[in-house]
């Protein structure tokens, strides 16, 4: 299975001077943690791919096939997937942001899941939310199922939270080279908006685009140990909780 790592961007909330994937947690870099789930789940280090940009060179010591996004403070997600596009004749894709961690059973709940585009759901997102402190739930995105665990809806703005039954997690699996189809779908937003919509385009977005379009987008549900990175207070739970 190959694995796409998004490490492109600056992490400004954070406002560190390195990329998010290289920040310390305990004794290990967030990717060295992430990768060790990878692994232990049985991908290949031969298959592992990054996508990075802001200061690049600082992953010169990780001897894994690189695409540079030099775009990075321009664009969001799709964009630097974009950037791997090469890859887009392989059967079995992982897209993983570089600033999440998850337990490696994730991938096997993945590769035992029906249909070709999955896109798992965290569903202890209330309790993670709380432990952050984030009482009014302010950046959550709409996650909604049908009764045979399609997406229809995800990535717009919360109105009733009891109508949220998961959250992103910055994750993707395609088998069965659904990834190509979801480079030219990309290709078909792009001639259907401007230039600075594609470049600012996020994955939820698209995902919510591509389920208008008819596209069918599974989920399974998640409640393993998950965690994002995106500000201080994230950095202090995930050195106080890391247990990975």
């Amino acid at each position: 299975m190959k694995t796409i790592i998004l490490s492109a961007g600056t992490g400004s909330r954070l406002n560190y001077d390195k990329p998010k994937s290289l920040i310390d947690l305990d004794g290990r870099k967030l990717i060295e943690v992430q990768l060790n789930q990878l692994f232990l789940a049985g991908i290949k280090k031969e298959d592992i791919n990054l996508v990075i940009g802001y200061k690049e060179e600082l992953f010169e010591g990780y001897k894994y096939k690189k695409f540079i996004n030099n775009e990075y403070r321009n664009t969001n997600q799709i964009f630097s997937i974009c950037c791997a596009s090469s890859l887009l004749n392989e059967k079995e894709i992982l897209v993983v942001y570089g600033d999440v961690l998850f337990e490696k059973h994730l991938i096997d709940q993945l590769i035992r899941a029906e249909g070709n585009f999955i896109v798992p759901s965290y569903v202890e997102f209330k309790k993670l939310w709380t432990t952050r402190g984030d009482y009014e739930y302010d950046d959550l995105e709409t996650f909604k199922l049908d009764e045979n665990g399609k997406i229809i809806e995800i990535g717009n703005k919360v109105k009733d939270i009891k109508s949220v039954e998961g959250q992103f997690m910055g994750v993707m699996y395609f088998r069965n080279y659904e990834f190509k189809n979801f480079l030219e779908f990309v290709e078909n937003f792009k001639n259907e908006h401007s230039k600075k919509e594609f470049m600012e385009l996020q994955t939820t977005t698209f995902l919510n685009y591509l389920i208008k379009k008819g596209i069918e987008i599974k989920s399974i549900d998640y409640d393993g140990f998950f965690m994002e990175l995106d500000s201080e207070n994230d950095l202090k739970l995930l050195k106080d909780t890391l247990n990975l």
